[in-house]
């Protein structure tokens, strides 16, 4: 049984028609029932039944569609499984923006690996990150996972203090740090619910027995920078974002009574994986 005539089943099983999974899967729908007619002799049974209006699932077939997902997800384990034994192939990321923007291409940049390929993609609620380790779509993620439930290898990486940022025309741009009682009336750009440093935030609001007051939630971290630049508000982000104002109209100051700090940790499904990441890329951060 064919790994692509599996994934070709799941796609008809849930659109009950095999045109619509040939469009969604990019291929001809001769070529689609071919698949089929050679998953179903493969296993010895028949798993649609085919009418004028779409297939419908047999029993057989209901049994295959649903261990299906699992049986694809743990054969997409072993493959990484055996390439990280071997130091070689393509590996992906999940993580936050900032994270890929200012962390991430300087440690693969210093690691200087041949034999890896290493793929980014960005997240913006920790439980999607969580969904993608799960379903083997990313094979390590970067973020705060020290609130969060969950069974896989983590490695702490770096902490980060937060500063706030504002636009130099700001009252508070004079000084070169400031306390919470000099702004916990002001109204904040956030981050969205479900993200590291929005979390921390919170606490930190909570445990200074201040109500937070969001002005704007932003869903990609280098958009507040623009709002703060354009002087449409104020952010209180971590020492990373620093990275990205460089020349610009936005000071970071130091928070003097912030108790918090982002602690970022590689998180992977597979503990070989993920220390060959941190040997690779990380080892020298701590």
């Amino acid at each position: 049984m064919r790994t692509e005539w599996l994934q070709s089943f799941i796609e008809t099983a849930k659109k009950r028609s095999l045109s619509k999974a040939s469009e969604a899967l990019h291929m001809t729908q001769p070529a689609l029932s071919k698949q089929m007619k050679k998953l179903e002799n493969d296993l010895g049974a028949t798993l649609f039944i085919r009418s004028a209006s779409g297939v419908e699932l047999t029993k057989a077939g209901e049994i295959l569609f649903r261990e299906s997902e699992d049986i694809l997800s743990k054969i997409h384990a072993v493959e990484r499984s055996i390439r990280a034994s071997e130091e070689q192939g393509n590996i992906t990321i999940g993580t936050w923006q900032s994270m890929a923007a200012f962390y991430l291409p300087y440690k693969l940049a210093l690691a200087n690996d041949e034999k890896s390929h290493i793929d980014i993609k960005i997240g913006h609620h920790y439980k999607d990150l969580l969904t993608q380790l799960d379903t083997n779509e990313i094979d390590a993620a970067l973020f705060d996972d020290r609130a969060i439930q969950h069974s896989h290898w983590s490695k702490s990486l770096l902490k980060e203090p937060f500063y706030l940022f504002v636009n130099e025309q700001h009252p508070l741009a004079r000084k070169k740090s400031v306390s919470f009682s000099e702004f916990q009336q002001e109204k904040i750009v956030v981050l969205p619910s479900g993200c590291d440093v929005r979390t921390l935030v919170e606490k930190e609001y909570e445990h200074h027995g201040i109500t937070l007051r969001v002005s704007s939630e932003i869903e990609f971290a280098q958009s507040i920078i623009g709002f703060i630049s354009a002087n449409l508000g104020i952010s209180i982000l971590p020492e990373i974002f620093t990275k990205d104002i460089g020349r610009s109209n936005i000071k970071a100051l130091p928070i003097e009574d912030f108790h918090l700090q982002r602690e970022t940790s590689l998180i992977t499904k597979n503990p070989d994986i993920g220390k060959k990441l941190y040997k690779l890329f990380f080892s020298s951060d701590i």
